[in-house]
């Protein structure tokens, strides 16, 4: 598993880019979010974005990448705890 990461200020791009590729077919995991559209995700970014004016870059765009040999081997449900492993590893438990 390689994961990176990156600071972006085009989030709702980064959205509706994740969701329409759908190469899974489902959200994996979400975190203090009250929808699954990437419209209404992105509006509940933006509430949250106005209260930081200084920072440019107000998303973390994170991507990790499992071996396509690896990937055949995970069962129903290990997607989820590798996501939420990474998250908690990276102190973003408390954030969307």
């Amino acid at each position: 598993m390689i994961a990176k990461g990156k600071a972006i200020a085009h989030g709702s791009n980064a959205i509706n880019y994740a969701l329409r590729e759908k190469k899974l077919g489902q959200m994996i995991a979400s975190n203090f979010l009250g929808s699954r559209e990437p419209s209404e995700i992105v509006s509940e970014f933006e509430m949250v974005n106005r209260h930081n004016e200084r920072c440019r870059n107000k998303y973390l765009r994170f991507e990790i990448g499992i071996a396509p040999q690896d990937e055949k081997k995970l069962q129903p449900g290990d997607l989820f705890k590798i996501v939420r492993a990474f998250a908690n590893k990276m102190n973003l438990g408390e954030h969307q």
